[in-house]
């Protein structure tokens, strides 16, 4: 193997390593808010074997609280396993708008840490070939570039369109210009993944056609 393709094979683990970092810290998060309802929990039962009386509707809150943490501690698993059968086959047919929802989920903390917005639309399911784990690789260094671009406080737009055999993601919001360096980062990965990558400043627009 080659030192291109070893830098590949490496490029991919560092992608996927970074994402689960990412699901791990936010599954520690669930953990410590559960294990500190829990604590509070524990000491509503000593108040109560001590013969205080309790409102049950703090009882009831704190129960709703942690049930919302479970929900939530659910869906990032869900989330997980799903961006971990990614890899499973090298090409298959694909849903470009539900792989975009899953990235921007998955780079929640990203965005959270950059202090930016993303919003996708709500067009549905937008049907295609190829491989899974190199497109959301894509869309996910696609989107922090973005991000980087917008700046703190701002707002990327996502549409995820299909029409003639192409499909398209169409990120406005864009702020700062996209370094060089970054976009020919992008180029080289997109024709990879079989795609390619519209940008123009200007109008604060970013494609990736795929």
């Amino acid at each position: 193997m080659g030192s291109s393709a070893l830098q590949k094979d490496r490029d991919g683990l560092c992608f996927f390593g970074q994402i689960s970092a990412a699901i791990s810290h936010d599954l520690k998060n669930v953990l410590a808010i559960i294990n500190e309802d829990a604590g509070l929990l524990q000491d509503f039962s000593i108040m109560a074997t001590q013969g205080m009386e309790l409102d049950p509707q703090r009882l009831i809150k704190l129960a709703e609280k942690i049930q919302g943490q479970i929900r939530r501690g659910d869906s990032i698993i869900k989330n997980m396993n799903r961006f971990a059968h990614s890899v499973d086959l090298p090409e298959c047919e694909v849903d470009f708008h539900e792989l975009t929802a899953l990235v921007i989920s998955l780079l929640t903390r990203m965005a959270s840490r950059k202090c930016v917005n993303v919003v996708l639309d709500d067009n549905g399911p937008v049907k295609g070939k190829g491989d899974p784990f190199t497109i959301q690789r894509l869309i996910a260094l696609t989107l922090e570039s973005c991000m980087d671009s917008g700046g703190r406080d701002s707002e990327l737009k996502i549409s995820v369109t299909g029409a003639d055999g192409v499909s398209t993601l169409r990120i406005t919001g864009l702020n700062e210009q996209i370094p060089a360096e970054r976009l020919g980062t992008l180029n080289q990965l997109a024709e990879t993944a079989g795609a390619s990558i519209g940008y123009s400043p200007q109008e604060k627009v970013l494609l990736v056609k795929f």
